[in-house]
């Protein structure tokens, strides 16, 4: 009996260990988290890299010449570097022709999409009417169309009026508007509170005003958003140039593109150096505007 009360327990032999202290917890919490840390940040270089390796690519192909475009094995780094690819491009074949046309091309889709789809959705989402979600749903049913579709009606159309190779099939049509854009416009005036519109109607203000000085400036979200798509889709935008223009004078930059390749021959590191140069101006604008990007993907969950 007396030596089982002479047993030391467990709970006694546990108390008497010494605990650690806080300094040490906190150190090795520490290190794990910078263990993590690192852990992520070479998942996430490793991942870059990875989506990096094409433009990589089309940069090292873009300063060879022929030969060195075809040897094997493939060089990363050409030797030497023909950098007279880029102004051969630019001076010889007339490339900033085609990119100030497509420039101007996006910028005007850019304004005149804004506006119009705006204001169409301004109606949409503030004006009670009858039959209001009906012609909504019609509208976006749009996008399920594809353009192919309406292409030959729209040719025979434009042709007897005397359209073909000008500007104008590209340039009307953005008068009216685009489905989606409408719905991202749509979706963020609905987030914004009614008060204000009343607000603006005591004060004196119109439809077009309150639009135009109330609800565009709370828009710079979306309106950022909508720019860099539209003016993406725009400057991409090779089925309507292809189709509708037909004369040098008026290439876009995606038929510009089609001027380096031919059945009869094809000059493959001039048409790599074409694609960077045409690369930069999208490349420019998704870096400027890419913390409004994040903001403007959840518009369309809003409500």
């Amino acid at each position: 009996m007396q030596d089982v009360l002479d047993k030391p327990r467990r709970g006694d032999a546990l108390s008497a260990v010494p605990a650690e202290p806080p300094v040490t917890v906190r150190r090795r919490r520490n290190n794990r988290a910078r263990w993590e840390l690192t852990a992520r940040i070479t998942a996430l270089s490793m991942f870059c890299l990875l989506l990096l390796f094409p433009f990589v690519w089309l940069v090292s192909q873009s300063l060879k010449d022929t030969n060195q475009y075809f040897a094997v094995p493939f060089e990363w780094i050409p030797s030497p570097f023909r950098w007279e690819n880029f102004t051969d491009v630019i001076f010889k074949y007339e490339f900033l022709h085609y990119i100030g046309n497509s420039l101007w091309l996006a910028l005007y889709a850019v304004v005149v999409n804004i506006l119009a789809s705006s204001f169409v959705a301004y109606g949409f989402s503030r004006f009670r009417f009858p039959g209001r979600n009906a012609l909504f749903m019609v509208v976006l049913a749009t996008m399920m169309l594809p353009g192919q579709v309406m292409t030959i009606s729209l040719y025979r159309f434009y042709r007897e009026i005397g359209w073909i190779d000008t500007f104008y099939p590209l340039l009307i049509p953005k008068l009216f508007g685009a489905a989606f854009e409408i719905f991202l416009f749509r979706q963020f005036f609905l987030s914004l509170p009614r008060e204000i519109d009343e607000a603006a109607r005591i004060d004196g203000c119109g439809t077009l005003r309150t639009w135009w000085h109330i609800i565009l400036p709370q828009s710079k979200p979306v309106i950022i958003v909508v720019a860099v798509f539209t003016f993406l889709g725009s400057w991409r935008e090779l089925f309507g140039p292809l189709i509708y223009l037909t004369g040098e004078e008026n290439r876009t930059l995606p038929l510009g593109l089609l001027y380096f390749t031919s059945p009869f021959g094809s000059s493959l590191p001039m048409l790599m150096a074409a694609i960077v140069i045409s690369l930069i101006p999208p490349v420019v604008l998704y870096a400027l505007g890419q913390k409004y990007i994040d903001k403007g993907v959840a518009i369309a969950e809003i409500k």
